[in-house]
């Protein structure tokens, strides 16, 4: 579809969707194309003539304009499928505002193992990834915005890991830790996890609500980003949430379906929604408990432990 929109046997070019995600992008889109009508489902039987400075026109009337080229804009795959079946059923040509202005890129670690053999990525909205070349093919990022970074350490093991940046936010992955299944979201904000740790499937790391709180004496915002931070030699287990402002530390546990933002310390088993500490003075082994009985440390093949228990690390 590129460059679709600059084909004369268009009469009109005709916005459609009108909410937030055209509030992000008509400015750039603007400096390309020329909308003539705007066009949305909440318009429909309404008594509206026009919208933002241009003219409306209904669903029911797309087709009487000409042959025309729809621009759709939403910023979810739910609300571009929902557009999509009504385009297609009136027979309409479409194209999605990102395939036109060049944003929401997506990129796995095929794509970035083959067109980026040297281990870095970067682009015109300074979005950069630094990579070792043995990583997963089972890892997805996608820069919904600009000027982000992130870093994966060496002999990172991905099983399957999806992370989503909007703007400004930095992610790092230490050295020799494993993921199997994980969701990081990110924007204005860091996610960093430490060396040799361990994270199960079904983990979040969200460091913002996606939606903006207020305070209502005031009108002032409540709920701003906050950086995660995950020490060295963490288990996070499985199904388990970190929000914005949750410091996890060295050695410590998080046990299955643990919900917290809050700030621990190091070799700890942390459980529960709101999590809390249960249990101190702890550290762990991969080694797994339906293959092997161990009663000490000693006899596990894995001890990562080791490398941390006599360290004097400052906590944050």
């Amino acid at each position: 579809m590129g460059g679709v929109w600059r084909d004369k046997k268009y009469s009109a070019k005709i916005g459609y969707g009108i909410g937030q995600y055209y509030e992000k992008t008509k400015e750039e889109l603007s400096k390309i194309v020329k909308l003539d009508y705007l066009c949305d489902r909440k318009w429909d039987g309404s008594d509206v003539t026009e919208y933002d400075g241009t003219a409306l026109v209904r669903r029911e009337d797309l087709n009487k304009i000409g042959k025309v080229l729809v621009i759709i804009f939403t910023g979810t795959l739910y609300g571009y499928k929902s557009i999509k079946m009504d385009l297609d059923y009136m027979g309409v040509d479409y194209i999605h505002v990102d395939e036109i202005i060049g944003k929401a890129v997506t990129l796995n670690g095929k794509i970035l193992k083959d067109n980026y053999p040297g281990g870095v990525y970067e682009d015109e909205k300074r979005n950069r990834i630094e990579f070792e070349c043995s990583i997963s093919d089972n890892f997805t990022v996608t820069f919904q915005g600009y000027g982000n970074v992130l870093h994966i350490d060496k002999n990172v093991l991905i099983g399957n890991l999806y992370i989503h940046f909007g703007n400004n936010g930095f992610c790092s992955i230490g050295e020799s830790t494993e993921i199997l299944g994980a969701k990081f979201y990110l924007a204005d904000s860091k996610i960093q996890i430490g060396k040799d740790c361990l994270l199960s499937n079904e983990v979040v790391l969200r460091t913002h609500d996606a939606h903006h709180i207020f305070d209502i004496e005031t009108h002032q915002r409540v709920n701003f980003s906050k950086d995660i931070l995950v020490k060295d030699n963490v288990w996070i287990a499985y199904g388990v949430t970190l929000l914005g402002g949750a410091v996890i530390g060295t050695g410590s546990v998080v046990g299955t379906n643990a919900v917290t933002s809050g700030v621990f310390e190091h070799h700890q088993i942390i459980a529960g929604s709101p999590a809390k500490v249960i249990r101190e003075n702890i550290c762990w082994s991969r080694d797994n408990t339906a293959y092997f009985n161990r009663s000490c440390l000693e006899e596990c093949i894995s001890k990562e432990a080791l490398k941390y228990l006599n360290e004097k690390i400052k906590f944050i």
